[in-house]
């Protein structure tokens, strides 16, 4: 069965959206529980990335970030009703602020049956590192592979050895945050 999938990332810094075609299969017997496997996918959308946009320190502007997702849901040729799954994920310094359950569940409402998630530091950094493809190179290699996913708010860190991982920690760092005026760092 072939499936449209869209992923939204909310960031400290930045704001994007993907859109996916999965093929899916049941892999489970008859009469037991579905077992579901992607069996391909394909990016058929990535939007611009954009700067989320922050009403003030406490705030994301939730009507903002609605309205960068539905311009890229037109400019990606997609409507709610075409989407048959997805996840929305706010990460850092975002997921921290007032309302950002509020976003989510606004933006889950746009298709399907959406994955909604608030990622902690430890998530972040094992989905940054399996993303980076460190996890699958400590795997492939019988090594040690450490990824560090610098982002706005945070730098999340992750350590896999033989393809698991072993150590995950967030620092509250980020590029957002590290502000040069006149040639100095304020």
């Amino acid at each position: 069965m072939e499936i449209l999938s869209v992923g939204i990332d909310i960031g400290t810094t930045t704001t994007q959206l993907v859109a996916s075609r999965l093929v899916i299969e049941n892999k489970a017997s008859a009469f037991t529980v579905p077992r579901i496997h992607i069996v391909s996918k394909e990016i058929i959308y990535r939007s611009k990335v954009y700067f989320t946009p922050f009403l003030n320190e406490l705030d994301i502007d939730g009507d903002g970030v609605y309205r960068i997702i539905q311009t890229e849901y037109e400019a990606a040729g997609l409507t709610p009703d075409t989407v048959a799954t997805g996840a929305v994920i706010i990460t850092g310094e975002a997921a921290r602020k007032q309302n950002a359950e509020m976003i989510l569940t606004r933006l889950s409402s746009l298709a399907g049956q959406f994955v909604v998630s608030t990622a902690g530091p430890d998530l972040e950094s094992i989905i940054a590192g399996k993303g980076s493809g460190a996890c699958a190179y400590s795997k492939e290699h019988k090594c040690t592979a450490v990824n560090a996913d610098i982002g706005g708010g945070t730098t999340n860190i992750a350590v896999y050895e033989n393809g698991e991982t072993v150590s995950c920690t967030c620092i509250d760092i980020g590029g957002r945050q590290i502000r040069v005026d006149q040639g100095k760092i304020t």
